[in-house]
């Protein structure tokens, strides 16, 4: 039975976000990102470097159908250029259009990981500070378990992403 564990890398060419100055889907510029997904039993450890510089490690470690909220933290920052971390981080933020601070140490927000299937997996967020919800992502695996989707619907009803995998590792 194909499994979410291993490494992915985004197929930009397929991936995109919802920019809502032209109401229209657009090409995502946040440069790579590359998910290493980690099961052992029902515990999933997922990580991602996200963007190009910087790169944003960030991860949790959550168990399938917890009722327990685990924070998605912000590990470290990668590739800093010489205009400094702070610029780095604030045109991360411009890219991603994210109020998130993305300083190490820092919790992205709460999650939830919810099982379905073998193929279907379910990420359910919340703001940590006041609690209400932000996003569900649905992550499906292609049957033979090379490529997966995912698409991020945000609590307005607008799927904001959509995100194309390739296995790597």
């Amino acid at each position: 039975m194909p499994s979410f564990a291993g490494v992915w890398k985004i197929d930009t060419g397929l991936s995109n976000v919802w920019d809502p100055s032209t109401q229209s889907y657009v090409p995502d510029e946040v440069g790579e990102e590359i998910i290493t997904i980690r099961l052992d039993g029902d515990v999933q450890d997922y990580e991602v470097l996200y963007g190009s510089h910087p790169t944003v490690v960030m991860g949790y470690n959550s168990r399938y159908d917890s009722p327990e909220w685990v924070p998605y933290l912000v590990r470290e920052v990668r590739d800093v250029s010489e205009a400094g971390l702070e610029a780095d981080l604030a045109r991360h933020r411009e890219l991603v259009k994210s109020p998130a601070s993305f300083m190490p140490g820092t919790a992205y927000g709460l999650v939830r990981s919810v099982y379905v299937d073998e193929r279907t997996h379910y990420r359910v967020t919340k703001n940590q500070d006041s609690g209400i919800a932000e996003y569900v992502m649905m992550r499906r695996l292609s049957e033979d378990g090379n490529r997966y989707f995912a698409t991020v619907l945000h609590t307005n009803g607008v799927i904001n992403r959509t995100r194309h995998f390739v296995r790597v590792g």
